[in-house]
């Protein structure tokens, strides 16, 4: 059993997580983000970041900054997890990619190819793959590049890690079940805003591509 961990910068809980799906005799794989850190370079760099539905604008020199940080957020997440006690692996190039559809975003990609036999094999050494979020050359929110990794992999679960309990309503009380067929009515009705929205539409296109188990912070579950 295969289990896909999306961590965001800074990587909350991520340490428990794994020691949680590890004592369940799961393979543990770690998708990472690095938003705090990408954003303060922007600003530190003079470029206002900017966001639709969630995901990064990305023009040439926010690529620029967008893998530097990925790199220092890859490399910082091993040596967490070695002090942990955990052996892990960071990769680069698990993904590749093509431009999204949508031109507001810029140099922004999808993932149309995950490198499974690499993963696998890292994870028959007893390893635990790190993967940062690019695609052939391209920025991919981490939310759906963990979803294309669980899918790939036949994943039992996936699991998004966050600074909050779960997807929070209005009125901000934890949803602690959302279907999958409430999402468009959600987002459209302003429920669910922000980097939630990536969160659940590649939860929602994990299950659909046949993960069991979809969970978002410690209170959320997404269903079929």
């Amino acid at each position: 059993m295969i289990s896909v961990v999306k961590v965001g910068g800074g990587a909350p809980g991520l340490v428990s997580a794994l020691g949680s799906v590890r004592a369940r005799g799961a393979g543990a794989v770690v998708v990472h983000g690095a938003g705090p850190r990408i954003s303060d370079r922007c600003v530190a760099a003079g470029i206002e970041p900017r966001f639709v539905d969630g995901q990064r604008v990305t023009d040439p020199g926010v690529l620029e900054i967008v893998v530097t940080a990925l790199a220092e957020e890859r490399e910082a997440l091993v040596g967490r997890l070695a002090e942990a006690g955990i052996e892990a692996r960071g990769m680069a190039d698990a993904l590749d990619g093509v431009p999204v559809d949508d031109p507001r975003l810029g140099l922004v990609g999808r993932v149309v190819g995950v490198d499974g036999i690499g993963i696998r094999a890292v994870l028959a050494a007893g390893v635990v793959p790190v993967i940062s979020p690019l695609a052939g050359g391209l920025n991919v929110n981490a939310d759906p590049a963990a979803s294309a990794v669980a899918a790939s992999l036949g994943a039992a679960e996936l699991l998004f890690l966050s600074d909050v309990p779960g997807v929070l309503d209005p009125e901000g009380r934890v949803i602690s079940r959302i279907a999958a067929s409430d999402l468009p009515r959600l987002i459209g009705d302003g429920h669910v805003t922000g980097g939630m929205i990536p969160k659940l539409l590649a939860g929602a296109e994990a299950l659909a591509q046949g993960v069991w188990h979809v969970r978002i912070g410690a209170d959320t579950m997404v269903t079929a």
